[in-house]
C-alpha cells in the first residue's frame, strides 16, 4: 500500500451532528459565528494584552501600590457598586447564563421523557396509526431537542458577552487603580516642585493632575466605546435566534394534539418578525453589483423618511452590512424585517428610491403593530396592511419630488 503523500492536505468532514437539520443548523451557525470572537472589539483585545506589562516597564513603584488599589476597589463596596454602575456586574450575567442551561437541560429532560412514552406506547402498537404516530412524535422531539441547542446557545452568547463585560470591567478597575497609583507617586514630586516656586506652581500641579486625568479618562472611554461596539454586533445574531425559536414554538403549537371534540386553544402571542419582500435584486446581488446607488446610512434614511411622511422618531433602524445577516435576509426572501427591537434594513432596501420609501413606509406599519400589541403567529393580515399603506407614503414622496 502505497503511504499517502505528506503535501496532499486531507479532506476534513465539515459535517456535525445538526448538519442538514434545518433549524437545529441555523442554531449551530449563530454559535460557531459567535464563537469566532469576530464581534469583539479590536480595542479591548489591544488593551487587555497590553496593560500589565506596560505598567510594570513604565512604572514599576506605581503597579505595586496599584495592587494594593485594585484590591480596596474590588473590597470596598461603594467603589465597588461604581464599578458595577460603570461596566456591568458579571456575577449577574453568569446569573443569567446559568437560568438559560437550566431551560436547555429542562427541554432534553422533556425530549427524554417523550421518547420514554413513545417507546412505552409502541411497545404493543404497530400498523399504519403506529407509524404516523412515531412520526409525529420524532417531530415533537425534534423541536425540544432544537429548543434545548436554542437555549444553549442563548447561554453561549450571555456567558461570551458577560466574559467580554467582565474583561472591560477588570480592565476599568486597573485603569482607575493606576490612575490613582501614578498620581500617588507623582503628585508629591509635583507639590515639591510647586512648593519651591512658594505656591506660583500651584496652578501647574492642578494642570498636570488634570492632563493625568483626562489621559486616563481617554483610556476607559475607548474601552466602553469598545464594549457597546462588540455588544451591537452581537445584537443581529440575538435577532436571527429569536426568529429561529419563534419558528419552534410556531411548530410546537402545529404539532400540539387536542381532544378532537374541544377547539385548540388560542395560539400566545410572540415576538416573531417581520418582513418587507425583496426588490428586483436581492442583497447579495446588489453587494455584489458594488452596492446600492443610494448610500447607506441614516442621513439617507431620514431624507426620504421626511419627503415620505414617514414618522421614524423614537424608532431603532439599523442597516445590516454583515455577511451573515444578509445571507438570513436573502433566505427569508426579505429585504428588511421589523422585530420588538426596532427595524433592519438590508442592502437591497437601497436600491433605488421608491424602494426605500415602500420599505421604510412597510417596516414602520409592522413598528406601530408591535406597539398595539397585535404580532402573533398569523403574520399574513398584518402583511397585508403594511402592503395597503405603501401607497399612500409613495405618493407624499412623488409629491415631494413636484413641490
Amino acid at each position: 500500500m502505497t503511504a499517502p503523500n505528506p503535501l496532499v492536505a486531507q479532506r476534513v468532514d465539515s459535517t456535525t451532528g445538526w448538519s442538514g437539520v434545518g433549524l437545529a443548523e441555523d442554531v449551530e451557525l449563530l454559535v460557531q459565528a459567535f464563537r469566532s470572537g469576530s464581534w469583539i472589539d479590536g480595542a479591548i483585545g489591544g488593551f487587555a494584552a497590553g496593560l500589565d506589562a506596560l505598567a510594570v516597564v513604565v512604572d514599576p513603584l506605581g503597579q505595586l501600590v496599584s495592587w494594593g488599589v485594585a484590591w480596596l476597589i474590588e473590597h470596598f463596596k461603594p467603589l465597588s457598586d461604581a464599578l458595577d454602575w460603570l461596566a456591568g456586574d458579571p456575577d449577574q450575567v453568569e446569573a443569567y447564563a446559568g437560568t438559560w442551561s437550566n431551560v436547555a437541560a429542562a427541554l432534553r429532560s422533556s425530549a427524554a421523557d417523550l421518547d420514554a412514552a413513545v417507546a412505552a406506547d409502541l411497545a404493543t402498537w404497530s400498523g399504519g396509526a403506529a407509524t404516523a404516530y412515531r412520526a409525529h412524535a420524532g417531530r415533537q422531539r425534534g423541536a425540544l431537542t432544537t429548543m434545548a441547542a436554542g437555549a444553549d446557545a442563548l447561554a453561549v452568547v450571555t456567558t461570551g458577552t458577560g466574559l467580554v463585560v467582565a474583561l472591560v470591567r477588570e480592565l476599568v478597575r486597573d485603569l482607575i487603580a493606576d490612575f490613582v497609583s501614578v498620581l500617588a507617586v507623582r503628585l508629591w514630586e509635583w507639590l515639591a516642585i510647586a512648593g519651591g516656586t512658594l505656591g506660583a506652581g500651584t496652578p501647574w500641579v492642578v494642570a498636570q493632575v488634570s492632563t493625568l486625568a483626562a489621559r486616563w479618562a481617554a483610556k476607559i472611554a475607548r474601552l466602553l466605546t469598545g464594549l457597546i461596539g462588540s455588544l451591537r454586533r452581537v445584537a443581529p445574531m440575538l435577532r436571527r435566534l429569536n426568529g429561529v425559536l419563534g419558528r419552534l414554538e410556531a411548530e410546537l403549537r402545529r404539532l400540539a394534539r387536542h381532544d378532537p371534540t374541544t377547539p385548540p386553544p388560542a395560539p400566545p402571542r410572540r415576538t416573531g418578525d417581520l418582513h418587507s419582500r425583496a426588490g428586483t435584486l436581492s442583497n447579495r446581488e446588489v453587494m455584489d453589483a458594488g452596492g446600492p446607488p443610494l448610500p447607506m446610512s441614516r442621513e439617507t434614511i431620514d431624507h426620504y423618511a421626511r419627503l415620505a411622511g414617514v414618522d421614524l422618531d423614537g424608532v431603532d433602524v439599523q442597516v445590516v452590512t454583515m455577511p451573515d445577516d444578509i445571507t438570513y435576509l436573502d433566505f427569508t426572501g426579505a429585504i428588511a424585517r421589523t422585530d420588538p427591537l426596532g427595524v433592519q434594513l438590508g442592502p437591497a432596501a437601497f436600491q433605488d428610491e421608491e424602494t426605500l420609501v415602500r420599505t421604510l413606509a412597510h417596516e414602520r406599519v409592522h413598528v406601530e403593530q408591535y406597539r398595539q400589541g397585535r404580532v402573533d403567529s398569523v403574520t399574513g393580515p398584518l402583511e397585508d396592511e403594511a402592503y395597503a399603506a405603501e401607497e399612500a407614503f409613495v405618493d407624499n414622496w412623488r409629491r415631494s419630488q413636484h413641490g
